[in-house]
């Protein structure tokens, strides 16, 4: 996968998503640290704070749920952007391949199009009077650097795909379910009782005080055991202008 972090635009194959000025600043710091993790308020300093902009914890989560977004429209399943719970979040090293300038590489494409539509083009007059001893060695490179980097490219695909295979775990949601006043969405990875759990969660969420209206909409994310983890949202997760909390409810110690 290229990121060119001039523009902000992300290639993998033949498809390319162009990311908001603030996932680009975020993505870009997460390249230059892959395999480190990364605190939440490191984060923020490095790609709010310093621009002059203070902002929660909540507009960090919900930057990176916009950029893993963009990363699933590329086809990309594997959850390469990873939380670390409360430790922040870890991108994964040897993934995404840094290019700083979208012009330069662009005219690199073009020539190197260029070039191969020449070799493949009969030689000219002029081309034949050359000795055949000059001409078969520029062939025979051209071939071995073509082949070489079709076999780099197959083995990236090949381990990409495999290891996608593994670890993305995508998530959707069900229609919205009305239980005691609040919309809960469920998603597929939850196994329990779906009314048991939003019971659980209704209790929860009057014993904290967590202040909800008619807008509000919960989101069961996965239920482990007896711990659930969902999203409290005042609008639709997806939407620019809403604001969500992340909870976690651990045991089963409620009426």
């Amino acid at each position: 996968m290229l990121f060119f972090t001039d523009s902000g635009l992300i290639r993998l194959g033949d498809k390319e998503v162009l990311l908001s000025r603030q996932s680009k600043i975020c993505l870009t710091f997460l390249c230059e640290h892959a395999g480190e993790i990364i605190s939440k308020e490191r984060l923020q300093d490095a790609c709010w704070k310093q621009y002059g902009t203070v902002v929660s914890e909540n507009t960090v989560r919900q930057t990176l749920f916009r950029l893993r977004k963009s990363l699933a429209s590329l086809g990309v399943v594997e959850d390469i952007l990873e939380t670390q719970g409360y430790a922040g979040y870890r991108l994964r090293p040897d993934y995404i391949i840094v290019v700083p300038n979208t012009h330069e590489f662009r005219l690199m494409e073009q020539r190197s199009t260029i070039e191969t539509a020449k070799e493949n083009i009969h030689p000219d007059t002029h081309s034949l009077q050359q000795p055949l001893s000059a001409v078969k060695p520029i062939v025979s490179k051209s071939k071995l650097i073509t082949c070489i980097l079709f076999l780099f490219c197959l083995f990236f695909a090949t381990g990409a795909y495999l290891r996608s295979q593994q670890f993305i775990h995508p998530l959707h949601y069900s229609e919205a379910v009305n239980q005691d006043g609040h919309t809960f969405y469920i998603s597929n990875y939850v196994k329990n009782n779906n009314a048991e759990l939003m019971s659980r969660v209704n209790y929860w969420l009057i014993k904290m005080k967590i202040k909800t209206t008619q807008n509000s909409k919960i989101y069961i994310n996965s239920d482990h055991g007896n711990s659930i983890n969902l999203f409290v949202c005042n609008g639709d997760i997806e939407a620019d202008n809403s604001y969500c909390e992340s909870m976690a409810v651990i045991g089963r110690n409620h009426p």
